[in-house]
């Protein structure tokens, strides 16, 4: 009797172990980071572990002016939401199709094969494409590219939530004489919301956190993104890590909000097409 009341506790407690090591090594990072940033580097280097002994709040002020974060973060903000605007709405349009339209599998599994596609292996087509058509060091050129990278998630997570919307509504609507376009939109949209939340905060992430393509992309330093920004404060000899981490500080906090407020959406939009399939 002993064995079997104690075997679902060591279970229980083992399972709660496991989850206090993975957030403490997923914390620890973030913590590191917005405590180093309050640091002088000799205290980084001297007490890398430690609470700061004088807060150095100016370390955010030169972030933010003398390492052009400021201009690195607007122009990182409206990039990533011109990007995740499209990339919803394109999306969305080729899943309708898919999905209710013109059901193909073999349609869905071209898209879908573009998310086993690793970027890098793209990169130099990309670069010579958008060569030709003048788009290098611009916004626009890589703004098309995180569409491009995006879709395949979007359209592969999209096309299983919306066969699993009820058809009784799209049918209604067609019959009192709504076209394609407007069940589109005033259907099948609004009825796609969790998934649509669940891809919108991926694709967020994924255009927010991105470097390689920034990299290659773009040059001119009223146009880098924030990532870039960041690289760009690693001095040739000497690197000041205060100001560093406090723009690092500054990119992940929004992020890490966003993710926080809608993170049971993006579960609920991950698993409503297994559940209701």
């Amino acid at each position: 009797m002993e064995r079997r009341i104690n075997v679902p506790f060591a279970k229980k407690s083992f399972n709660y172990v496991l989850l206090a090591l993975y957030s403490v090594t997923t914390i620890f990072p973030f913590l590191w980071v917005f405590l180093s940033s309050f640091k002088t580097n000799s205290e980084i280097y001297s007490h890398p572990f430690s609470l700061p002994k004088e807060w150095q709040f100016e370390n955010y002020v030169k972030a933010w002016t003398s390492g052009n974060i400021g201009a690195n973060f607007v122009n990182t903000t409206y990039i990533t939401l011109i990007s995740v605007a499209l990339i919803l709405l394109f999306g969305a349009m080729a899943s309708y199709v898919l999905a209710r339209v013109y059901p193909s599998m073999l349609l869905y599994t071209f898209f879908s094969l573009g998310i086993m596609i690793p970027g890098q292996t793209i990169l130099i087509p990309t670069f010579s494409i958008l060569k030709g058509f003048h788009l290098i060091n611009t916004h626009l050129g890589l703004i098309l590219m995180y569409i491009v990278g995006s879709l395949s998630l979007t359209i592969f997570v999209l096309v299983s939530f919306m066969k699993t919307l009820p058809k009784e509504l799209e049918e209604a609507a067609i019959v009192d004489g709504a076209g394609r376009y407007r069940t589109f939109f005033s259907i099948i949209l609004p009825l796609s919301t969790p998934g649509l939340a669940t891809v919108g905060i991926l694709a967020l992430l994924s255009c927010w956190n991105e470097y390689l393509f920034a990299y290659v992309l773009i040059s001119d330093p009223d146009l880098k993104t924030l990532t870039q920004g960041i690289y760009g404060m690693k001095g040739e000899y000497m690197t000041d890590y205060g100001p560093m981490t406090a723009g690092l500080a500054i990119t992940m906090i929004p992020v890490v909000i966003l993710y926080i407020l809608f993170q049971e959406k993006v579960v609920a939009g991950m698993t409503a097409g297994a559940v209701k399939g």
